[in-house]
């Protein structure tokens, strides 16, 4: 499994109607398996973020799969009017905007 995180800028003040839009995400469609296997949203101070983790396998094909099932594309689509740049099947991972874990600390040592 590999986790990223997608960030994107979004409207100040539209935070209401993002928490909206996400009590009609799709859990269902990635319920039957559309390569994710976790995935948590975070929005504040005029940005938007989404921590996916993908299944086993090529990451890239994983998260194209993701992007590519129909409920996933139309709750993005609704998004899009109140933030900024969200992931769309067409474009490449090398240009969205993705970051990768690059330190873990914990105190209990885990």
């Amino acid at each position: 499994m590999q986790t990223v995180l997608y960030v994107s800028p979004m409207a100040l003040g539209d935070e209401v109607q993002v928490r909206a839009i996400h009590e009609r995400f799709p859990v269902a469609a990635l319920n039957r398996g559309a390569g994710v296997e976790r995935l948590a949203a975070f929005i504040g101070s005029g940005f938007y973020a989404l921590e996916i983790t993908v299944a086993d396998g090529d990451f890239q094909e994983q998260f194209h799969r993701f992007l590519a099932t129909p409920e996933v594309a139309g709750f993005f689509q609704e998004l899009a009017a109140h933030v900024d740049r969200l992931p769309l099947n067409r474009e490449g991972t090398a240009e969205m905007p993705l970051a990768t874990r690059m330190l873990d600390w914990r105190r209990d040592g885990s």
